[in-house]
């Protein structure tokens, strides 16, 4: 497909224009025009690139890409100027969604955990600037806090920083990937029994101990990691684009 068409499509799939977003979502790097093979990764950076390009792909689709509004006018030079001429050099496309692939509700982060971690009623949750970016739900019975916490690390692969709730079980959580830690205070004021996201705050521990939410923060790239694969996996199956997924390993 031309690579026109798949930025229209994601564009449109991802519901790009709903979000006031710090991140330049769509394209942010041109590469070649027509698009056969392409590669998903949570983050870009010169190992994703490297393995996007020694792979053959023709477009990278990330999460977190290189630019975003707030970094203003700068010199083309060190980091960015190496990233960029890896790209260069490889031709290589580079996508961006960074809120839409939070939000969407149906490869977005936090809703595709959601269904996998069994919840049920799932609505949105968490306004962030006029938009919901994550999601609620039910467990289908109350569950202990350590069963529940077990199962989060098991999901995501990695070790929670967490807090339990006082009652020591949880029926109902909110799910917000990434950096969301003070949105905990949305948990809190809906009255949600835990809230999951990725990483923690260390002023929002005092907020979950005192107001008796439990709390787990699973990493910010794990609890990111999930919706771009749920992408990867929508386009190779609707759009018939193959694609691949990178792995950078990320304890943050």
């Amino acid at each position: 497909m031309k690579r026109s068409e798949l930025e229209h499509y994601l564009a449109s799939y991802l519901r790009v224009d709903l979000y006031d977003d710090a991140s330049l979502n769509g394209l942010q790097v041109e590469g070649r025009e027509e698009v056969r093979r392409a590669a998903f990764a949570v983050s870009a950076c010169s190992e994703t690139f490297e393995r996007a390009a020694e792979g053959g792909a023709d477009a990278l689709v990330v999460h977190h890409g290189l630019l975003w509004k707030g970094d203003g006018v700068r010199p083309v030079a060190g980091l960015l100027r190496r990233r960029l001429g890896l790209l260069f050099k490889a031709e290589l496309n580079l996508l961006a969604y960074h809120l839409p692939l939070d939000a969407h509700p149906e490869v977005g982060n936090n809703a595709v955990a959601a269904r996998e971690l069994g919840l049920r009623e799932i609505a949105p949750f968490c306004d962030y600037k006029g938009s919901a970016i994550g999601v609620r739900g039910f467990l289908p019975n109350p569950e202990p806090w350590d069963a529940f916490l077990a199962r989060l690390e098991g999901y995501y692969g990695h070790r929670a920083l967490a807090i339990p709730p006082p009652r020591g079980e949880v029926e109902t959580v909110g799910i917000v990937s990434g950096g969301a830690a003070r949105e905990a205070e949305q948990a809190v004021a809906e009255g949600l029994d835990a809230y999951v996201t990725g990483e923690p705050s260390e002023p929002v521990t005092y907020l979950c101990r005192e107001e008796g939410l439990g709390f787990a923060a699973l990493g910010h790239y794990a609890t990111e990691r999930v919706g771009i694969r749920a992408l990867a996996a929508h386009l190779e199956r609707e759009l018939g684009l193959e694609a691949f997924f990178i792995e950078v390993e990320n304890e943050a």
